[in-house]
């Protein structure tokens, strides 16, 4: 994530601002441009009044580009249903806006918006089928239960998960989608993909019903992120994305606020995606270091309870080489959206 300045007043405002604390300026984030004033330039987003979105639409009566992901929101005649729809689309824009600066692909062959995101509840009737998370041709449903703190941390400990974010699930199932866009019409890459997460024609349903019934295998932390990635190939993707992603924000994020000095790293997502991911994990791993021993000194759970052993590291340097591979660009300086801040 990057700083930002009120184009106003010139304090800093924060991503998920609608407003200006110092000024009151009513804020519009355009993905390409940045912050605006509301009232100079530009159409917010018809989610705006329910969800709090402060993003642009092409225009008046439309929605933004992370709402148009969307396809399906919840059950609004639950009260509850509108702040988790809230808090799951303020997680869901960085990630839009992180797929957007990589140049990944954010439309189908016939040009509507994909992946997409199918945000669905429980009705409590018994005999209806549980909203289970996951991804199918594209879609990604989400069960919004997963906004609510106290049940995903149930889910958490449940499932012996050392974490658990609406953030990770989002850059978990975007994932799948990739897999299945990046290697379309292309056997060499998902013949590469094989050689290095292994063959995704096993059994998906039977691989996951074992992995339930008998855990990880012994020593799988010195292979996999997470013991969930040793179920199935495309689980192993999925769960090494989601680090990928976690760690280039998390740099991105930490150079911002002046955290890595800039003779470390190239500067901003779209430089650090090119750098070797061995380099970008060394870094990554002083920095959480760091991190951990902060969080210990507070009394919170580790910041980044992850071994990046060097067979890990290997599979997200496969990845970091896809997304450049599929978004070729010479010119890789950050956006207008970046503003620069004085430490």
């Amino acid at each position: 994530m990057q700083r930002y300045r009120c184009p106003s007043c010139d304090q800093e405002i924060f991503f998920r601002n609608t407003v200006c604390l110092a000024c009151g300026s009513q804020l519009l984030f355009d993905p390409d441009k940045g912050f605006s004033d509301l009232a100079e330039a530009g159409h917010p987003c018809v989610n705006r009044p329910q969800i709090n979105c402060n993003w642009s639409a092409d225009e008046p009566g439309a929605l933004c580009l992370s709402c148009r992901h969307t396809t399906v929101v919840p059950d609004l005649s639950v009260p509850a249903n509108i702040e988790r729809w809230e808090r799951i689309e303020t997680a869901k824009r960085p990630l839009i806006l992180m797929l957007h600066r990589l140049g990944l692909p954010l439309a189908d062959r016939a040009g509507l918006p994909a992946p997409r995101f199918e945000l669905k509840g429980e009705t409590g009737d018994a005999t209806a089928p549980r909203v289970l998370t996951g991804h199918a041709g594209g879609t990604i449903t989400l069960n919004i239960a997963e906004a609510d703190d106290a049940e995903r941390e149930r889910i958490r400990a449940e499932m012996n998960e050392p974490y658990r974010t609406l953030t990770g699930h989002l850059r978990h199932e975007v994932a799948h989608h990739y897999w299945d866009v990046l290697t379309d019409a292309r056997p060499d890459r998902l013949d590469r993909l094989r050689a290095i997460f292994g063959d995704d024609r096993l059994d998906y349903g039977a691989a996951l019903q074992a992995h339930y019934a008998e855990g990880a295998p012994p020593g799988w932390s010195g292979s996999h992120i997470s013991a969930y990635a040793t179920a199935h190939p495309w689980e192993d993707f999925a769960e090494t994305w989601a680090h990928v992603f976690h760690l280039l924000d998390g740099l991105e994020t930490a150079q911002a606020f002046g955290l890595i000095a800039p003779q470390d790293l190239p500067e901003g997502l779209e430089r650090l995606v090119r750098e070797p991911m061995a380099r970008l994990a060394g870094a990554w791993v002083e920095l959480t270091i760091a991190l951990n021993a902060v969080n210990e000194a507070m009394g919170h759970e580790t910041f980044y309870p992850f071994v990046l052993a060097p067979p890990v590291v290997a599979k997200q340097e496969a990845i970091r080489s896809l997304i450049v591979e599929a978004n070729p660009a010479d010119d890789a300086a950050p956006p207008p959206s970046a503003t620069a801040l004085p430490q």
